[in-house]
């Protein structure tokens, strides 16, 4: 469990900061914790765009 947990923020800290660790997200283990906490941090960052598009008043994406 404490692996998953480890490999999920992995995955967060990467998104976040732009970059994919292909070694970790292929991992037989824990790669789909990897992958999941990628994909949520990716998720967060286009939502908080998306506010700030609309607290500018440029909210033309669609979101």
């Amino acid at each position: 469990m404490e692996d998953a947990l480890l490999a999920y923020n992995a995955g967060r800290v990467d998104a976040l900061e732009g970059r994919r660790d292909a070694g970790r997200a292929e991992h037989p283990e824990t790669g789909r914790d990897y992958r999941r906490g990628f994909l949520d941090a990716r998720i967060e960052v286009v939502n908080m765009h998306a506010g700030l598009r609309r607290m500018l008043g440029d909210d033309e994406s669609g979101l």
